[in-house]
C-alpha cells in the first residue's frame, strides 16, 4: 500500500501540470479566435467651409419714442387700446383743450384790436402827406403819424404770433403718434395731471424691422477689419439670428451700424444688424445670438466633437492606421462649428478616425471598422 501511495505522489504534480496546459491552450485558442472589437470611423475630407463667430445679441425696436406732452393739463381722453398698431399722426391722447380756446379768443380780440389801430395811424399818415408840399401841417405831426403807424405795424405782427403760439400750443392738447408702428401699455391714466416735457404718456415702437445689437472685442475687431481690407470684401454678409430655443431664424439679417468708438470700460465695439420682422416674431428685449460668418476656410477639415478626447489639456483622435490598427494621434483644433471641430493639425485628408466606440478603440487594438457617411 505504501508503494502505490508513493507512485500516486509521483505522477500527481505531471497530471495537475497537463491539466494546466490543456487549460492554458484553451484559453490561447479562445482568445484567438475571439473577433476584433466593432468601431464606427468616418473618413476625414477636405471641404470649403464658412467659419463662423456666434455673439450674445439683444433686440430691440428699430425706433422706439416715449410720448411727452408739449402741453400740461388733465388727460381727458385715451383713443387707443394698449398693444395695437397705430399710423403716423393718429390721434393718441387728448389734453383738456379750454385753457387754449379761451388763449385763442383773448389773441384773437388782442390782434383785432391791434390792427384797428393801426389802421387809424394809417388813415392819419394818408391824410397828412398831400398837406406837406403847401406846409398846411408841421413837420413834425406828419414824421409822428409814420412813427406811430410802424409802432402800431410792429403791435400787430406781434400779436399775430401770440395768435399763432396759442393756436399751436392748441394743436399739442391732441397728442398724435409720431411714427408708425405699435403702442405699449399707457403709463397715466385718464383723469391725471400731465405735465409738458416730463409726463410719459406711452410709447411706440417700430417692429418691423427690429435690430439685433451686439458687441466683438477689440482683438476681434482688428482681425475682421484687416481680413476685410486684405479682400477688399464689402460687409455684407448675412447674418443670422439664434433664438433662446435654439432655433434659427427664418430670414437673416444686415450689419447696418458699426460704432464710431469702442467702449473703454470692456474694450468692445458695439455693432447693429437689421432683421426683417413682418411676423411679429421678433420683440424688443428678447435675448438672442447672432452668427456671423467672418471667413470661408479652403480645404478645412471637421471632425465631429464626439471624435476628439481630452487628457491633460491635450486633444486626440482615434486613428484606425494600417492593418487596422488604432493609433492615438495628437490633434490641434480651431474653431467650433456647430457639432463639429475644425482641425488645424494632426489629421490629414483620407485618414479614418473613430466616431463611435472609443472606448474599445485603445492604442494598439486591431479593430473592425465601420464606415459611417460624412455629416
Amino acid at each position: 500500500m505504501s508503494g502505490q501511495n508513493h507512485t500516486f505522489s509521483r505522477t500527481l504534480p505531471l497530471v495537475i501540470t497537463v491539466f494546466l496546459g490543456m487549460s492554458a491552450c484553451k484559453e490561447e485558442a479562445k482568445m484567438v479566435s475571439a473577433p476584433p472589437p466593432e468601431v464606427v470611423v468616418q473618413t476625414v475630407a477636405a471641404r470649403t467651409t464658412p467659419l463662423t463667430v456666434d455673439l450674445v445679441a439683444e433686440i430691440k425696436a428699430y425706433r422706439e419714442v416715449d410720448l411727452y406732452p408739449r402741453v400740461s393739463g388733465q388727460v381727458i381722453k385715451q383713443n387707443f387700446k394698449p398693444g395695437q398698431k397705430v399710423k403716423e399722426g393718429e390721434l393718441l391722447f387728448s389734453i383738456d383743450p379750454r385753457a387754449y380756446d379761451e388763449a385763442i379768443i383773448d389773441a384773437q380780440a388782442k390782434l383785432a384790436e391791434a390792427e384797428a389801430v393801426l389802421a387809424r395811424t394809417r388813415q392819419d399818415v394818408e391824410r397828412y402827406k398831400p398837406l406837406l408840399p403847401d406846409n398846411a401841417i408841421p413837420r413834425q405831426t406828419y414824421d409822428q403819424a409814420v412813427a406811430s403807424e410802424r409802432q402800431n405795424g410792429a403791435v400787430v405782427q406781434a400779436r399775430r404770433a401770440g395768435l399763432e403760439k396759442v393756436r399751436l400750443d392748441r394743436s399739442y392738447a391732441d397728442v398724435r403718434s409720431p411714427i408708425a408702428g405699435q403702442i405699449g401699455l399707457q403709463k397715466i391714466e385718464v383723469g391725471a395731471l400731465a405735465t409738458a416735457g416730463q409726463t410719459v404718456l406711452a410709447t411706440v415702437s417700430t417692429l418691423d424691422p427690429v435690430v439685433a445689437y451686439f458687441s466683438i472685442p477689440e482683438i476681434d475687431y482688428l482681425n475682421f477689419a484687416r481680413r476685410f481690407q486684405a479682400t477688399k470684401r464689402e460687409d455684407k454678409a448675412p447674418i443670422e439670428l439664434i433664438l433662446a430655443d435654439g432655433s434659427t431664424y427664418a430670414q437673416s439679417g444686415q450689419l447696418d451700424f458699426a460704432d464710431r468708438a469702442l467702449n473703454p470700460a470692456t474694450g468692445t465695439l458695439t455693432l447693429r444688424a437689421v432683421f426683417p420682422n413682418a411676423s411679429g416674431l421678433l420683440r424688443p428685449g428678447l435675448n438672442a445670438r447672432v452668427r456671423i460668418v467672418h471667413e470661408v476656410a479652403q480645404n478645412a477639415l471637421l471632425i465631429p466633437q464626439k471624435a476628439v478626447t481630452e487628457l491633460l489639456g491635450k486633444q486626440f483622435a482615434s486613428v484606425v492606421a494600417a492593418g487596422d490598427k488604432i493609433e492615438q494621434r495628437p490633434i490641434r483644433t480651431g474653431a467650433r462649428i456647430g457639432e463639429l471641430w475644425l482641425v488645424e493639425d494632426g489629421l490629414k485628408a483620407g485618414e479614418r478616425i473613430v466616431v463611435d466606440g472609443l472606448q474599445k478603440a485603445r492604442p494598439g487594438t486591431v479593430v473592425k471598422p465601420v464606415a459611417v457617411a460624412q455629416p
